[in-house]
């Protein structure tokens, strides 16, 4: 065999991966609207997770966004940021698909085919501002202390004023068990349960697989925060293992062996996402894994 033909067949087995300047431009596209058209009804806007730590996936690029906004969300607010992200689906479409996506209660239907084009994942999530630490909090209960502390860890302000910056937030092994049963079972269990009852399985295997993977990757990420020690979380050691593969797996094999298998496919499916999204026997592998592990942890939490 040829080295041409050598060095093809090893090329044809790596990740495709998207420029990460196309994926800044998504960033700034959405920034710049989100400033000029809301800005003034917004206290702060800030990028947080993998993206501004450097560590996002260039497989399947996901971008989240904190925005507090100065008063509850009115439906003109909200009609207005839709108009941004519509902006941002048709301003892009020649290039990829942009999919907005509201975790884990709003997975987007496509608005374009996404069957052969590269996809960039917004996802936005929404608090609002008070006087006071105790009023933020309060006003803010459905987002656990333990989530706010890992937007703060991984923060960075586009828009406002950092209000996060001198807010403490309990992040212990017992606040993240004491919601950890309902998290798995409502933000997870129940949702996944219908991913294979709600889409065509032969023709909408992508969104199977995309819905999958997200929850399998969410709840692969809590199980990590689950397993550690108040040291451990109060290092952040968690933020040491999201963009490290290998690191992320050997934790998982000694802390939780019985998930190391769903574990490994769903990191597989997140590095093979272009290649692997279309594949009906996938789509139901990375189902199953992600299944499997959302019944691996509600055993965990309810020992």
């Amino acid at each position: 065999m040829s080295c041409r033909c050598v060095l093809l067949r090893l090329l044809a087995k790596l990740p495709n991966t998207m420029d990460k300047s196309k994926i800044e431009n998504v960033v700034e596209f959405i920034n710049t609207k989100l400033e000029a058209e809301l800005g003034t009804k917004l206290e702060s806007v800030y990028l947080v997770g993998s993206y501004p730590q450097g560590a996002i996936s260039l497989a399947r690029p996901d971008i989240n966004w904190l925005l507090i906004w100065k008063n509850f969300i009115s439906g003109e607010e909200l009609w207005q940021l839709g108009a941004i992200l519509t902006s941002a689906i048709s301003s892009f479409e020649d290039d990829f698909a942009v999919r907005p996506e509201f975790r884990p209660f709003k997975f987007s239907y496509p608005v374009n085919d996404t069957g052969s084009k590269d996809e960039v994942f917004v996802n936005i999530t929404f608090a609002f501002a008070a006087t006071t630490e105790e009023e933020f909090k309060r006003v803010n209960s459905s987002i656990p202390e333990y989530v706010f502390d890992g937007f703060k860890s991984s923060r960075k302000l586009i828009l406002g004023k950092d209000i996060l910056a001198n807010m403490n937030f309990a992040t212990t092994k017992q606040s993240i068990l004491n919601s950890a049963r309902d998290k798995i079972m409502f933000h997870h269990k129940i949702q996944l349960d219908r991913v294979p009852l709600t889409y065509h399985q032969e023709k909408q295997a992508s969104l199977i697989f995309n819905e999958a993977l997200s929850h399998g990757k969410n709840l692969l990420y809590f199980a990590v925060e689950i397993l550690m020690s108040d040291e451990e979380l109060a290092n952040k050691d968690y933020l040491k293992l999201y963009g490290e593969k290998g690191k992320l797996l050997n934790y998982v094999k000694d802390r939780l062996p019985e998930a190391e298998e769903s574990a490994t496919q769903i990191l597989e499916a997140r590095e093979h996402y272009p290649e692997w999204k279309n594949q009906r026997n996938r789509a139901k592998e990375i189902y199953l894994a992600s299944s499997r592990l959302a019944l691996i942890l509600l055993r965990e939490v309810t020992r």
